[in-house]
């Protein structure tokens, strides 16, 4: 897929923000199968501690809030009562620990609000996901590091797609995926130029963009939007697909595309309903499609690994990456070049 993104590159007036995306895009499946070796030992014994606590809190910033949500629901389905909050909520308004083991999730291991709940937690059992070994958060933590060093780019992929490999391990230990459903996911290439094309088309050509997806594929869909939002400095409206239908689906018109991040399973069966919403407000509709069932009418339909569990939003990755980026080198001349925002966020 360098071919598309190399395309969409030359509309940059700078490059200096898109090029290190590049870079840490092309080198994360290998980072991921990497921290597999490296980190396996400490992956199975945070797994074990999970399955004796069967409680967990997991606190985070940003994508990696939205990484902690789609673990949070995958481990539900591995009888793990848990839950993500924002490291932010946590601060201001906290919840009783009672007997949870925590998980801080920050690629940076330094985001501020991350790191003063690391120090408020100092008398509980408390695990960390990272990329920098030398960062409060693996110093200060039971710490999972993932390969590769920190992220340089300003948007977070390959730190993203890392942070999520780590949960789909521990899922693998934990008995919720297989093995070769997680490689297969870290290996899938999205070889569908054509479709991509088209839906980067009607991204490009409509005035309003709204993502949505359920379960586990609503963090995916949060992530994408986040992606949209920095890269592209577009306003996005996301919505967990039920939150979506009560009420907001009103905003979508000719004018708007539906982005739609859809699984196998009921949840993936619900989706059907949208189409006759799609139908009666003339708005476009791009699936990314891991359901394996039949494409939705109207749709521009984008194939993924088939599935609803957390190996299964890791083979959406690089598709959503790819497209975030290149609707942002159209929509953005300086894409990647934060303007008021940075890499690590160390104000509150």
């Amino acid at each position: 897929m360098n071919e598309l993104l190399n395309k969409y590159k030359m509309l940059l007036s700078d490059t200096t923000g898109v090029e290190p995306l590049l870079v840490e895009m092309n080198k994360q499946a290998a980072d991921a199968v990497q921290t597999y070796r490296q980190q396996h030992i400490q992956m199975t014994k945070l797994a074990a501690r999970i399955q004796e606590r069967k409680k967990v809190l997991l606190l985070g910033m940003g994508a990696s809030h939205f990484v902690n949500e789609i673990f949070s629901l995958q481990l539900r389905a591995c009888g793990v009562e848990a839950w993500a909050m924002t490291a932010s909520e946590f601060l201001y308004s906290p919840v009783a620990i009672n007997d949870r083991l925590v998980i801080l999730t920050s690629q940076s291991g330094e985001s501020i609000e991350t790191v003063k709940c690391m120090n408020l937690l100092s008398d509980e059992e408390v695990y960390g996901i990272t990329l920098s070994e030398e960062s409060s958060i693996a110093k200060g933590t039971n710490a999972i590091v993932a390969s590769g060093g920190a992220e340089l780019a300003y948007a977070g992929t390959r730190s993203v797609t890392l942070s999520l490999a780590v949960m789909a391990y521990i899922t693998l230990e934990l008995g919720g995926v297989s093995k070769e459903a997680v490689m297969n996911s870290i290996a899938f290439a999205q070889s569908d130029l054509s479709a991509m094309e088209r839906a980067l088309g009607v991204l490009y050509a409509k005035q309003h963009i709204v993502v949505t997806g359920r379960s586990l594929f609503s963090g995916l869909a949060h992530l994408f939007s986040l992606g949209l939002e920095e890269l592209s400095g577009q306003p996005i409206v996301c919505n967990e697909a039920g939150q979506l239908r009560h009420g907001p689906v009103e905003v979508l018109s000719e004018d708007s595309v539906l982005v739609l991040f859809r699984q196998s399973g009921r949840a993936g069966t619900l989706a059907k309903s949208l189409s006759t919403i799609v139908e009666k407000s003339s708005c476009a509709l791009i699936v990314i499609d891991s359901s394996g069932m039949s494409p939705l009418d109207h749709a521009i339909t984008i194939h993924c690994p088939v599935g609803n569990d957390i190996a299964a939003a890791l083979g959406v990755m690089t598709t959503f990456q790819e497209l975030m980026v290149a609707y942002a080198c159209k929509k953005n001349p300086k894409a990647g070049i934060p303007k008021y925002s940075s890499k690590v966020t160390k104000t509150e």
